[in-house]
């Protein structure tokens, strides 16, 4: 609100002073106050310039330098200088260091329900189960193995994050010696898309180990 003009001490408007104050009380929109237009009372439109924050099941935002940021995990890299250590198959185990095993099963098909994270509400998803088993002697802090990733055609596949398809956003634990653990996780694509599920490090993200059917 634009500060009242006062007049100094002892003086008072004339006849024609009190005529513009007349006026500009009367350009007034009702229940506007003085000192202000109609044009800058209303809200000030959106911005036109800059990216758009990214809702639910929207594809991620645009990196600070403008170029795309992956659809996908946002942990795991994307590009092709990554190193691919071993490669499987569904339900088969693979070495990943030296005291960890990993197996993934699936792919299940599955529609995600009315509030799913990172998807929209009735979008197809294949959903894979990760088991971590701990072949080692000393426990395994797991966390670091939580973020796979799925590649349709080298192209990311967005994870999701529904608990009407059982799976929440959580990550591994612990794992004891000779112990298992398992993880269920679930990327946006067709029941019939090929997906590859890549299973980093991401203490040493360079490296992966693939599965496939």
């Amino acid at each position: 609100m634009a500060v009242a003009f006062r007049p100094p001490p002892g003086r008072r408007f004339g006849p024609l002073g009190t005529a513009l104050l007349v006026v500009v009380l009367a350009g007034c929109a009702p229940g506007q106050e003085p000192g202000t237009t109609a044009a800058s009372s209303a809200s000030p439109p959106a911005a036109s310039t800059g990216p758009t924050p990214a809702a639910s099941g929207d594809a991620a935002p645009e990196a600070p330098d403008g170029s795309p940021a992956p659809s996908g995990n946002d942990v795991a890299p994307y590009d092709t200088t990554s190193t691919r250590d071993a490669a499987g198959s569904f339900g088969a185990a693979q070495r990943l260091g030296d005291s960890l095993e990993a197996v993934v099963t699936g792919p299940r098909p599955g529609t995600t329900g009315e509030r799913p994270v990172r998807a929209a509400p009735g979008t197809p998803v294949q959903v894979f189960t990760l088991t971590l088993t701990n072949t080692g002697g000393t426990p395994v802090d797991a966390v670091p193995w939580s973020f796979p990733v799925a590649v349709d055609g080298g192209e990311p596949a967005p994870p999701v994050f529904d608990d009407s398809l059982g799976v929440p956003m959580e990550t591994f634990a612990t794992i004891a010696p000779g112990d298992s653990a398992s993880l269920e996780v679930a990327f946006s694509a067709a029941h019939d898309a090929d997906l590859a599920v890549r299973v980093f490090d991401n203490t040493t993200p360079d490296h992966y180990v693939e599965f496939t059917d």
